[in-house]
């Protein structure tokens, strides 16, 4: 019976009601010996295949005509009911092209928050405040509404956002719950850990903002960013089981203080000259390194794992340890294609900068597939 309903809403899943009924009543009439007579009844390849299906299935099911041609039009009917009962809205911030209005991030984010009358939970990288979309968030509050929000506490771009973030919030909206993902939660990655993400909001389990937007005032008024806003329908409900499926198994959980500080502490504590850099050092194996930053003429010291030779490259701009020459240099690395001038010979001419000197190293083209920063710095 289960793949005689899913082969009916296979048929009329993308078909117009009204389709759906000529079809069952054709259906109604026709015995299931002479079934074949209703093949190419649609106008495409694609639905008269869902059709054909369909009736093999009804060949071999003790469903009769009758049954069937019901079938088929309850499943049309309630298809078309979820349809109407869900509305999308293409969300665009940016240029004005003429092609879809133009609708800021902000304003759909606070129609959404406005709207909540018993639920509301919102997820984004940062919150960089905006005090139109905080003023809305402590109204819901007072007017009774769970708050929920989670923001990405571990990344060193974030952190001191975070930080402030979570003293205002704190202060302004003390009922809020505020939720992080904790470091041992997330997966290693090459660039240290997996990170929050995702941006946005749902309330009460019917409307929904999915966006591509941060919340920070160029996100949400001037930046190129795109989303959809959905009204009805089984998403918003999904989105919010699944977030609240997170809190109920603890892979997200209420901020406190402390687990900050535990994530801290869970790095290594020993502090390794970058003159005497282990170079036996197994990929992933975290170290923190202190150096002459020569810029401020201070030492420092920073977070690094060492780089697994199977995986990418570290993009552009990271701060990186590379070994060259029995050196270790230490910067943001950058490289560029360049050929000489005298051989013709190409090679990659790589930049290393930030703590003092430029330095330059050159690789030849025939070893760039292998080479690789010996460290990158983790992002906390």
């Amino acid at each position: 019976m289960d793949d005689l309903l899913k082969g009916i809403y296979d048929v009329v899943k993308d078909q117009h009601l009204s389709k759906i009924r000529s079809l069952s009543k054709k259906v109604k009439v026709t015995s299931k010996d002479n079934r074949t007579t209703l093949k190419g009844f649609f106008n495409t390849d694609s639905s008269n295949n869902a059709l054909n299906a369909l009736l093999d299935l009804w060949g071999s099911s003790d469903c009769s005509s009758t049954e069937l041609a019901s079938m088929l039009l309850g499943a049309s009917y309630g298809c078309t009911s979820k349809s109407k009962n869900e509305l999308t809205e293409l969300v665009w911030t940016g240029p004005d092209a003429n092609l879809f209005p133009v609708r800021r991030s902000e304003q759909v984010l606070l129609d959404i928050i406005n709207s909540a009358q018993e639920t509301l939970f919102i997820v984004s990288f940062v919150l960089v405040n905006i005090p139109a979309v905080e003023d809305a968030i402590a109204k819901a509050v007072k007017r009774g509404v769970d708050v929920c929000m989670l923001l990405e506490s571990e990344d060193r771009e974030a952190s001191n956002n975070f930080l402030s973030t979570i003293k205002r919030l704190n202060k302004s909206i003390p009922k809020i719950k505020l939720y992080i993902w904790p470091r041992e939660n997330r997966e290693s990655t090459q660039g240290g850990f997996a990170r929050v993400h995702a941006k946005c909001a749902v309330a009460d389990k019917r409307r929904a903002f999915i966006t591509s937007a941060n919340l920070t005032s160029a996100a949400l008024d001037k930046n190129i960013e795109m989303g959809i806003n959905i009204d009805g329908g089984s998403i918003p409900e999904n989105i919010f089981s699944q977030l609240s499926s997170m809190i109920n198994s603890k892979e997200i959980v209420r901020y406190k203080s402390s687990l900050l500080t535990a994530s801290s502490k869970s790095q290594s504590n020993s502090v390794i000259s970058l003159e005497n850099l282990p170079l036996s050092a197994k990929a992933g194996t975290n170290l923190k390194i202190e150096f002459d930053n020569k810029k401020t003429g201070f030492k420092a010291q920073r977070d690094f794992i060492i780089c697994d030779e199977t995986e990418e490259r570290p993009k552009a701009g990271t701060v990186v340890i590379i070994r060259h020459e029995n050196r270790s240099l230490i910067g943001k690395y950058r490289w560029s294609k360049q050929q000489s001038t005298d051989s013709g010979q190409a090679f990659y001419a790589v930049t290393v900068n930030g703590f003092g000197q430029r330095q330059k190293i050159k690789v030849d083209e025939s070893d760039w597939l292998k080479f690789k920063p010996f460290a990158m710095e983790v992002t906390i």
